[in-house]
Parts: C-alpha cells; sequence; structure tokens
C-alpha cells in the first residue's frame, strides 16, 4: 500500500532562517548500466528550469533569498535544500517542490549543462587528490554500482538525450521516494497541501547486495607532478550498523582530529606533510575508513612508513583511554554544533533519516557516545585496522616509485 513521502518537520517559532529540503532516494549506485551519470545530469537541469519558470526567474528568486539553494547528488540520492530568511519559506518550496517535480527539459538547456559537468570531469582529472579517491572506492569494490563515480561515465552524459531524462525523472521522482525535512517557523498546513499535489506512484529498484572487499592499492602515474597523493582504504561499516559511535570514536583518534596519530605524527612530530587525515564514508550497504594524504616524493617513504607503523599500531588495539576519551569530547561537540541552527539541523535530521532511519536526537547520539568503551574501539579496530585488507589508490610523478614493496606484498 502506498504510504507517501517521509516528511520530518521541526517548529522552530523563534528563528529567523528556515531550512528545507527534499532528497529523493536513489542516487548514481542505482543507475542502469547505460544511464551512469544520468541523475547527476538530471540534478544539474532541476534548478534550471520548471514548466512555469524560466532560467532567469529561478536564478533571480534564488538570489533574492540569499542564494542559500543548492541541488546535489549522491550514490544514494539526488538533493534540493534551500537555507533561507524565515519570511521567505513559500517561496523556496515551491521552488522546491517545482523543480524536483516539474522540471522543464529542453535541448538548449541539456547542451548547456553538458559543457557543465564536462568542466566537472577535468576538474576531477586535473586533481590528483580526487582522482586517488574515486579510484580508492574502485579498487576495494571492484565493480560494484557503489564505486562508481557520481558524475557517471563522459561518452554516456553526452549521449543522453532528453527523452532518456523525462523517463527516468517520470520513473524515479514520486511521492513515494521523496524524503522532506523542514526546520524552523514552518507553516505546517501550508506544506501538507502542497505535498498533496506531487505525483504518486512507487518505484521499487532492484536491491544491490553489499559489495565484496577486494585489497589492493591501484597505481596511476602522471606527468608534471611533484607530490605523491595517497588514499588508502578499509573495510568499515554500513550506515545504520549498532557501532557507528564506536567508529565515529575510531576514526577521529585516528585521523580526524588535531591530536590525532596521524597529524600527532606526520604533521607536527615529523614534519613529513602538510594535509593527512581519516574520515569514514559509510554507505547503507558498506563502509570504508579511509586515510588520506600527500606529501612531496622526497618524503613519500617515510610518510608511509609513518603511517603503516599507526596503523599495524592502532589494529593491534594499542588505543589509550585519554585518547578514546578526547574523541568522545570532540564527538559530543560535534553533537551540539550540529544542533545549532536551522541549515545544521536540516542536515543532521535528513544524514540521521537516510542512513538509519529516524530523527535526529541529540540526547539519543549523546548517549550513544558516551557509551563508547575502549574495550569497544579495541575490538572494532582490531576488526577494520587491518593491514592485510588494505585497498586504495596512489597518483604520483611518474617513473618514481609510488608504491612502497612492502605494501605490494601485503596485499598480494
Amino acid at each position: 500500500m502506498a504510504s507517501g513521502p517521509v516528511v520530518i518537520v521541526e517548529p522552530m517559532p523563534g528563528a529567523a532562517t528556515v531550512a528545507v529540503g527534499a532528497w529523493m532516494r536513489g542516487g548514481s549506485a542505482l543507475e542502469p548500466g547505460g544511464l551512469e551519470g544520468i541523475t547527476h545530469l538530471l540534478e544539474h537541469l532541476l534548478l534550471r528550469r520548471t514548466a512555469n519558470r524560466t532560467p532567469e526567474s529561478i536564478a533571480e528568486l534564488i538570489d533574492s533569498v540569499g542564494g542559500g539553494v543548492d541541488a546535489f547528488t549522491t550514490r544514494e540520492a539526488c538533493a534540493i535544500a534551500a537555507h533561507v530568511p524565515a519570511e521567505r519559506f513559500v517561496e523556496a518550496i515551491d521552488l522546491i517542490l517545482d523543480a524536483m517535480f516539474n522540471p522543464g527539459f529542453r535541448l538548449v538547456d541539456l547542451d548547456a549543462e553538458r559543457g557543465v559537468i564536462a568542466a566537472e570531469f577535468e576538474m576531477v582529472q586535473d586533481s590528483p587528490g580526487e582522482m586517488a579517491a574515486e579510484k580508492a572506492l574502485m579498487a576495494c569494490w571492484d565493480g560494484h554500482p557503489l564505486a562508481r563515480p557520481v558524475l557517471g561515465r563522459r561518452e554516456v552524459v553526452q549521449r543522453l538525450k532528453v527523452a532518456d531524462l523525462r523517463r527516468f525523472h517520470a520513473e524515479r521522482f514520486t511521492g513515494e521516494g521523496l524524503v522532506l525535512v523542514a526546520v524552523g517557523p514552518v507553516d505546517e498546513r501550508s506544506l501538507e497541501r502542497r505535498l498533496a499535489a506531487i505525483p504518486g506512484g512507487a518505484w521499487a529498484p532492484r536491491p544491490l547486495t553489499p559489495p565484496d572487499w577486494r585489497p589492493g592499492v591501484a597505481v596511476e602515474e602522471r606527468e608534471g607532478l611533484e607530490q605523491v597523493y595517497v588514499n588508502l582504504v578499509l573495510p568499515a561499516l554500513p550506515a545504520n550498523h549498532p557501532e557507528m559511535a564506536t567508529l565515529g570514536v575510531l576514526e577521529q583518534l585516528l585521523g580526524e582530529g588535531y591530536s590525532s596519530r596521524l597529524f600527532r605524527d606526520l604533521r607536527d612530530r615529523l614534519g613529513l606533510v602538510y594535509d593527512v587525515g581519516a574520515a569514514a564514508y559509510c554507505t547503507s550497504l558498506a563502509g570504508v575508513l579511509e586515510v588520506t594524504f600527500s606529501c612531496p616524493l622526497r618524503q613519500s617513504e617515510a610518510c608511509w612508513g609513518a603511517v603503516l607503523r599507526i596503523l599495524d599500531n592502532v589494529g593491534s588495539g594499542a588505543i589509550t583511554e585519554h585518547e578514546v576519551a578526547l574523541a568522545r569530547e570532540a564527538l559530543l561537540a560535534g553533537v551540539v554544533l550540529a544542533s545549532e541552527g536551522t541549515d545544521a539541523r536540516l542536515e543532521a535530521h535528513a544524514g540521521e533519516y537516510l542512513s538509519r532511519g529516524r530523527r535526529f536526537d541529540a540526547a539519543a547520539l549523546r548517549r550513544e557516545i558516551e557509551s563508547v568503551t575502549v574495550a569497544g574501539v579495541r575490538k572494532l579496530a582490531r576488526e577494520v585496522v587491518r593491514l592485510d585488507a588494505l585497498a586504495g589508490a596512489v597518483c604520483g610523478p611518474r617513473g618514481a616509485a609510488l608504491l612502497p614493496a612492502d605494501v605490494a606484498v601485503r596485499v598480494a
């Protein structure tokens, strides 16, 4: 039975701003073969023209509300969100729903946005760090749709037609797939009336299976580079896993903060890098814990040695109570920051629902973080930070030794 869109409203009567967003479940990972990149291309067109709005009128409206309207695509969703003065809420929600469900696809706009996306492809290609990030997922999730770049494939984007976009949009952009979040002094009755007018129906995608993990580090050599860019990944947790708070603590102490192992050792103590860190990327099916660094070629061997030593140490469970306490404090502070402001709460509600199927509840998150134990972090570190499972990608100067021999042996 049809259940309609998911609507999360948090009234904040005294707020000066409203944040509202519409997330359509089903991003680039659910594109069928031969249409890789169509979701991102469609997203570019949503705020360009609707059946009742010209590109000029949309641009003028976005500027008049402060420019806080944006569309974006992920591997699991396509969204439009706005952060506007409270008195402009009606205009913002009307624009979002009009763009999401009533776009005006025209060839002139399609050709223009194809040019914009071609520039995006070039920007990624010209960024060794971004290329390493893309190739790292492709290395560890070998061939899985979650590993595909959100931009898709150039040749597909260039040949897509208006008719392709219309069919794809009609099939997938329906009320059943919508998650709408509004935070601020919102007129809920006005919102309900507008939602009643969106198209019904449901799209039932073929479920994806979790990706298999494949160890291995890809290497790409380029002319003209003087630095080595490294993106290493380890198998982490899906976004709805009950140990996500424990993973957050592990991520924080490993490389998320100034007091983290990676930052303190490679940057503060050894002075080898400007940029180093760790971050968890978690989807509904699987996650990775990534470690990234870039350094001059002459310091590459020392950087690799320091990173592998830290990973080996953390993976053995050699984690102190003090490290865990600091990481917990940092995460608790992050919950406070996520609770401040309508735009922050919009992102928090959307993130919690899309990843864990629940509303953002600061008190519940604090309890989860406070319950993380040293023993729990050590246990998860032994399961996740395993050098025999190491995967990723390296981009650096042509003709250089970009991958240490011991790494090649570990992942062979």
